[in-house]
């Protein structure tokens, strides 16, 4: 059984969190009882799998966005000094898998990476922590716990070619890219095109509710919309496009505004889309809900 330690920040998600553990190890026939060690602790939860992919597992947990770290539950035998754990009527002891490195983490946040734009006048430069024009629609940095919770999320459709229809400055592209993904990235402002870019992959300036690509040419789409009441119905939009270019089999995961959630809800279910996450998440006060649906094979 592995112990996961849930993110301080995204300690209320904690559906989101075990969902995303899920599909990071969606292949190593993991499962979440219900119950576990340390449950008076609060923050965490439980996988169970089996021991021979015990090694395989290990080798994925870095790329975990809503938990920091991960231990192993270990039989401690008759000595008490030995026991960190009662459970089950046994002593048990955790030995740790995995512990989030906390600069490499902040490193790729938004707010530090450097990102190419074009500036009114043509000329391109680097800009570091670039978070928009300023306008209601122009914030465009996702923390790199939501870009990995997505990208986690679809994980179960991968490898392939993963989309995300509003880029802004890559963030799930950056993090689809370390988990092994082929990335196409698009976003209506062509201000943007020179930075996506540089994070490899494709990238195209478009519509997310109009997108230059073929019917079932992407394997999974994870997205941020934008959150702003302007763009009215576009995320729904959206995700009848996304449903368009996703293969039979397909996932999408969406990080939307709670007042989007609704109509998300309405059009998938419109879609024929299957419903794998529909939970809520409090980001600093911001009411917001994970969604995540596969497109029947």
């Amino acid at each position: 059984m592995l112990v996961f330690s849930q993110r301080a920040a995204r300690r209320r998600a904690r559906a989101a969190a075990v969902a995303e553990a899920l599909g990071l190890l969606h292949d190593l026939e993991p499962s979440a009882p219900a119950g576990g060690p340390l449950s008076e602790r609060g923050g965490v939860f439980w996988v169970e799998l089996p021991e021979r992919h015990l090694t395989a597992a290990a080798a994925r947990l870095p790329q975990l966005g809503y938990s920091t770290a991960v231990d192993l539950l270990v039989g401690a035998g008759p000595a008490a000094a030995t026991a960190a754990v009662r459970w089950r009527g046994r002593r048990w002891r955790l030995e740790r898998l995995h512990t989030e490195d906390p600069a490499g983490h902040r490193e790729r946040a938004p707010d530090r990476r450097g990102f190419l734009v074009e500036a009114g006048d043509g000329r391109v430069r680097e800009v570091r922590g670039y978070r928009g024009d300023g306008a209601p629609l122009g914030r465009r940095g996702l923390p790199v716990c939501d870009a990995r919770l997505l990208v986690n999320l679809v994980a179960p459709a991968g490898p392939g070619w993963l989309l995300d229809p509003f880029a802004g400055v890559g963030g799930v592209a950056l993090e689809a890219r370390a988990a092994g993904w082929a990335v196409v990235t698009a976003d209506l402002d062509p201000a943007l095109r020179h930075g996506l870019d540089r994070l490899g992959g494709a990238h195209l300036v478009a519509d997310a509710g109009r997108l230059p690509l073929r019917g079932g040419s992407v394997d999974a789409v994870a997205t941020e919309p934008p959150y702003d009441g302007q763009v009215g119905p576009l995320a729904g939009r959206a995700l009848a496009e996304a449903h368009r270019v996703l293969r039979p089999g397909g996932a999408t995961a969406w990080l939307c505004a709670a007042w989007q959630a609704p109509g998300l809800r309405a059009t998938a279910a419109g879609l024929g889309l299957g419903v794998a996450l529909d939970a809520p998440v409090d980001r600093k006060g911001l009411p917001v809900v994970a969604l995540a649906w596969r497109k029947p094979a």
